[in-house]
């Protein structure tokens, strides 16, 4: 028996994502949450702008597997984070880790905590950017 329009419905079934934003994408938004130009964060902003720098930051791991172990995106962040060391070095590993720690932790709302101010943020948005460009020109090894 033959099925009549059993692909269209599937097609049209399937979600149609846009595309991400690339990482320079992300960083002119923290950019903006951090200069003030978005005024509609209200006092999210700081935590949003840690947001944004953590999937910036992931993002920027999960292009070099892209490049060199694309099996390894797949993988928990955690397990991610350990195999970093065998591709990017020690000292780029553990830049990624602590960064990526302090993010997770910042992220989180906890009521007996103060939001990241601005000069940690921006620490962080350096750290970050230092971090991609390194990911983004690391040679498979």
């Amino acid at each position: 028996m033959e099925r009549r329009g059993g692909g269209r419905k599937r097609e049209a079934t399937r979600k149609r994502h846009p595309p991400r934003p690339t990482v320079a994408e992300r960083f002119d938004a923290v950019d903006r949450l951090l200069d003030g130009a978005v005024t509609d964060a209200d006092g999210l902003w700081s935590r949003a702008t840690v947001w944004i720098l953590r999937l910036a930051l992931e993002q920027s791991v999960d292009e070099l597997w892209s490049k060199v172990a694309p099996e390894l995106a797949r993988c928990p962040m955690r397990a991610q984070l350990l195999a970093l060391r065998v591709f990017a070095g020690d000292a780029t590993a553990a830049q990624v880790a602590t960064v990526w720690a302090a993010l997770s932790r910042a992220a989180h709302h906890h009521d007996y905590e103060l939001a990241p101010g601005v000069t940690e943020l921006r620490r962080w948005r350096e750290q970050t950017a230092a971090i991609a460009t390194t990911l983004a020109t690391a040679a498979p090894r």
